[in-house]
């Protein structure tokens, strides 16, 4: 795939009229099929036909495969960076529940044949998520630094939540103590967040900008 700077503002293409209604079914049964299949398997012809529809009327919305790929990871963006004025809280700790259920479910929902086929065809996008991913982890070791303990080292304490959630979202993991990925990684988070922070200073903790 050849790369542009115009696409990887990452900003949809997708119109606000009475279109954008059936575009959203369109990404939507794309991603149901790439988080199973991944991206090389899915054709357009396929894609059309499970939405009941014509590939000529599927064209209309999306000339190409890589322009739904696109449209997915934005939806993707959307999501881990919600601003922080969209919250219907400044709760610090619900707001990270929120990031950390954002990154669980994007990732443990595709299979790893999505992950390659967006990795080795669609690299300046898949940068473009990990990036986001790691500025999002970047964010949260920075309000929840002034929050850890008094005793505890700052590397020590992010080295342990980074080694703590990723090994919670493995499947070895969660399926061996008999948990969902998700409840898992969250049980991960709150044993973390007992051990490394102080409670009383998190008591009077907002997530402001």
């Amino acid at each position: 795939m050849n790369s542009t700077a115009q696409e990887l503002k990452l900003s949809s293409r997708i119109r606000d009229d009475e279109h954008a209604e059936v575009a959203t079914k369109i990404i939507e049964a794309f991603a149901r099929k790439a988080r199973v299949l991944g991206i090389r398997s899915i054709s357009m012809t396929g894609l059309a036909s499970s939405l009941r529809m014509s590939t000529k009327t599927l064209y209309k919305y999306f000339r190409t495969k890589d322009e739904l790929v696109h449209e997915l990871v934005v939806r993707w963006e959307a999501r881990a960076h919600k601003p922080i004025t969209a919250y219907d809280t400044n709760n610090l700790m619900d707001i990270l529940r929120y990031r950390i259920r954002v990154w669980v479910q994007n990732d443990a929902q595709y299979s790893t044949a999505f992950w390659l086929d967006l990795k080795t065809g669609y690299p300046a996008l898949y940068k473009v998520y990990i990036d986001s991913l790691h500025e999002s982890m970047r964010a949260m070791r920075e309000r929840l630094t002034p929050y850890l303990r008094d005793d505890v080292d700052v590397e020590f304490a992010w080295s342990c939540y980074f080694t703590l959630m990723t090994d919670a979202a493995r499947p070895r993991t969660f399926e061996k103590v008999g948990m969902t990925r998700e409840q898992c990684v969250f049980a991960a988070f709150d044993f973390w967040v007992a051990a490394a922070l102080d409670m009383d200073k998190l008591a009077s903790a907002d997530w402001v900008d």
